[in-house]
């Protein structure tokens, strides 16, 4: 994390000296000062693992929920075709999924007990995170249509929630096929089931306070211009944190990931 975190400073900086070396160099000539794009996108993606863990069974079901991404950017060049590209979104990614899982470690509410151990049924669960994004990319200027770019960037997350519940369908003894063993994998037998009283529900705010208010990691994509001023652009980010912090009594110890693929309109103002 510290290494990924001090690579980034340093690309920073020498984006940073680059653009005033470049602003320098243009200052007075004919040269193009660079282009400034509105951006509106849908995202579609999750936070997901990295790899497929042992505790993750299955992936039932998947719903992408209200996502979006816009925001402006300013792309400066730095040669003929290459420049570097800043700017300022405003992002939500969200999804709600049904996984089954084994021996995966949860706090769940069951009535009003609050319950701590190994889990193995299915889950459904609901993320949200929202916050603004600055993007620092390399773009490349194929022709006069399309432009590639890639880079990293940083997230500040102001609004993020996880909720859901755990749920067990009955087996052909009558019992729930869904069970937490009480504090470790030895410890007596918790049923869970599929009513009101039987779920277990996850408690919000134990959860929300895990939840990592800022985030870091690449993204890539292409904009294609069909007209003077109006395209189309496509991007795939990746978070190289985890959604969740490494906080002691974080009850999510799986390293979670925001995966997102974002497809919207550009739109030049010069």
């Amino acid at each position: 994390m510290k290494m990924r975190l001090n690579i980034f400073i340093l690309l920073l900086a020498m984006t940073t000296c680059s653009m005033a070396q470049s602003a320098k160099n243009t200052k007075g000539n004919n040269r193009d000062k660079g282009t400034v794009t509105l951006r509106a996108g849908y995202s579609i993606g999750g936070t997901v693992p990295l790899g497929f863990p042992e505790e993750l069974r299955q992936l039932k079901s998947y719903s992408p929920k209200f996502t979006y991404r816009v925001g402006a950017d300013f792309n400066l060049p730095i040669g003929r075709r290459w420049g570097i590209l800043t700017g300022l979104y405003l992002e939500q990614k969200a999804f709600k999924g049904d996984v089954a899982l084994r021996q995966f470690d949860v706090i769940l509410r069951q009535g009003i007990e609050e319950i701590t151990g190994p889990y193995t049924g299915n889950v459904v669960i609901n993320i949200r995170q929202a916050g603004i994004t600055v993007p620092l990319q390399a773009t490349w200027q194929a022709n006069e249509h399309l432009m590639l770019k890639a880079g990293p960037y940083i997230s500040f997350i102001k609004s993020r929630s996880f909720h859901g519940y755990a749920y067990g369908e009955t087996g052909s003894d009558g019992k729930s096929t869904a069970y937490l063993r009480r504090g470790e994998v030895r410890g007596d037998l918790v049923y869970v089931g599929n009513d009101e009283n039987t779920k277990g529900y996850f408690n919000g705010e134990t959860f929300d306070n895990f939840l990592r208010k800022f985030q870091w990691g690449f993204d890539m994509g292409v904009d294609w211009n069909f007209h003077r001023r109006w395209g189309i652009f496509a991007d795939v980010s990746y978070g190289f944190n985890s959604a969740f912090n490494s906080d002691e009594g974080n009850p999510v110890t799986m390293g979670l990931h925001p995966l997102y693929g974002t497809f919207g309109l550009t739109y030049k103002l010069r």
